[in-house]
């Protein structure tokens, strides 16, 4: 069971993206459309990359981490689904 944190963060990703594995997302429109903290977006978008439901698709230059990029992955498409099917 993944916690309701999570699928917030995943479903922002989706969201954003437009449910397009190939779609980068701007970990700040993360942060802006889920209205936590960017530190508590960080965390949750590591441990969704840990789950493999996201991944980070660049890494930035250390002066440049409000770039971080981000997409969603076919499992976590699919663990969106199951979770609005419940």
């Amino acid at each position: 069971m993944i916690k309701s944190e999570l699928i917030r963060i995943l479903d922002a990703v989706a969201d954003l993206s437009q449910k397009d594995v190939k779609k980068e997302v701007l970990e700040t429109e993360i942060v802006s459309q889920s209205k936590l903290s960017g530190i508590e977006v960080r965390n949750h978008l590591n441990e969704l990359e840990w789950l493999h439901l996201v991944k980070e698709s660049a890494l930035p230059r250390p002066s440049h981490e409000e770039f971080r990029l981000w997409n969603i992955t076919e499992k976590g498409l699919q663990e969106l689904i199951r979770q609005n099917s419940k």
